[in-house]
């Protein structure tokens, strides 16, 4: 009696900065930009999809991160895949930096990863919650337009807004 193995379907795509990443089409197919791609071009298996807006280590990240969901939702129990995949997404998070953050941001933006953006999002979120302006600012790149008349006339009107604010943690 012979066991036959099960091969699935590969996909390869080309990053930005010219890497090829060969994953099995259940994992593509959690990219929405890529799903679209097939329904569009059915017979464009053969060639690399190219993602000119991801460089490959960001879209290695990305590969890890629906393979890992992917792998939770599989699992029987929905209390212990919500369980896992929080987990797995706290310590994600924990584990990028400010800058790596917004680019994953913007990685799965482009490739319409919806869970992943909301995750990365509520990421930011935590991280600029109760935070100054000062360190808002500096978090996003946005250069203070404001004289410093200008900046104390809306401190002194809107003196709530800046009583506890946590330390900024550069």
């Amino acid at each position: 009696m012979s066991t036959a193995t099960v091969e699935s379907k590969k996909i390869t795509l080309r990053t930005a900065d010219n890497h090829e990443f060969e994953v099995d089409e259940a994992i593509a197919m959690e990219f929405g930009t890529v799903k679209t791609f097939f329904d569009e071009n059915p017979d464009a298996s053969r060639e690399p999809i190219p993602l000119p807006n991801i460089s490959s280590q960001y879209l290695s990240i990305i590969i890890e991160y629906c393979k890992s969901h992917l792998a939770f939702r599989v699992r029987e129990s929905s209390s212990s895949v919500e369980d896992g995949a929080k987990a797995y997404d706290e310590e994600l998070i924990k584990s990028l930096d400010n800058e790596s953050l917004k680019e994953l941001i913007l990685a799965a933006n482009y490739l319409n990863i919806k869970d992943m953006l909301d995750m990365l999002n509520q990421g930011v979120a935590d991280r600029i919650k109760n935070k100054s302006v000062e360190y808002v600012r500096r978090f996003f790149g946005i250069e203070n337009d404001y004289t410093p008349e200008e900046e104390a006339a809306v401190r002194a009107q809107n003196e709530w807004a800046f009583e506890g604010v946590d330390p900024d943690d550069d």
